[in-house]
């Protein structure tokens, strides 16, 4: 009998399970349009909405970190504006800040931009605001900045913070799962120019008092551009 591949089963199954939860989201909001915004039970639909969501987005990261871990997965780098694609974070994940009674914003400057995987990146930063939804007491921001040639993301909250950062940190990504931070290390390091692989830090926000996850990539010099690299 043939060995089978327990890894690639686990995943097909993490596939299948995720369209089964964004078919749950898609009668959700029907039932939605159906009841009003002012019926009583509207707030409860919300609540449920935003754990499938999350959900989701879990199975999203857990397709991804099976890529990532057995080599399977081709990095997609392109350059992208960075308030543009800040932007767009927010806004997908405005609906479950508001239901907790969050802030979150953004903030960087209009013409940065940077190069990188979209998917990966998208994934990372909803982890780590997900998790940040569980710490924070008023505030999430995220913010980038280019610096030393990275591409410098930062999730920084409101929350208690580390402790300890070695162990403590981890934290901050675990969630339920204990893969955020594996994740998001593995997606930062699949990022590399010439010698410079990304890399992650976690500590205490200066901002904000609370945790900061920060994703570093590598960004491609002068010399890198103008011989292509």
């Amino acid at each position: 009998m043939k060995k089978i591949d327990i890894s690639t089963i686990l995943a097909s199954a993490i596939h299948e399970s995720k369209n089964q939860v964004g078919t749950l989201l898609y009668q959700l909001q029907s039932l939605k349009d159906v009841i009003g915004s002012k019926d009583a039970n509207q707030k409860k639909i919300i609540l449920i909405e935003e754990s499938l969501k999350k959900l989701n987005d879990e199975w999203v990261e857990y397709l991804y970190l099976y890529r990532l871990a057995s080599d399977g997965y081709d990095l997609h780098v392109d350059t992208f504006l960075l308030d543009e694609f800040l932007d767009d974070q927010v806004f997908a994940l405005h609906p479950s800040a508001l239901a907790k009674n969050l802030q979150l914003e953004y903030s960087c400057d209009a013409s940065l931009t940077g190069i990188f995987d979209e998917r990966l990146m998208t994934a990372v930063v909803s982890t780590a605001v997900y998790n940040s939804f569980r710490f924070a007491k008023s505030k999430i921001t995220i913010s980038a900045k280019k610096e030393n040639e990275f591409l410098i993301i930062a999730i920084e909250d409101d929350g208690q913070g580390f402790k300890n950062t070695e162990e403590d940190g981890d934290e901050f990504l675990e969630g339920n799962t204990g893969l955020g931070l594996y994740f998001a290390e593995l997606s930062a390091n699949a990022h590399v120019i010439n010698e410079r692989t990304g890399f992650i830090k976690k500590e205490s926000s200066l901002a904000l008092g609370g945790a900061s996850l920060t994703v570093f990539l590598p960004q491609p010099s002068n010399i890198d551009l103008l011989y292509n690299v």
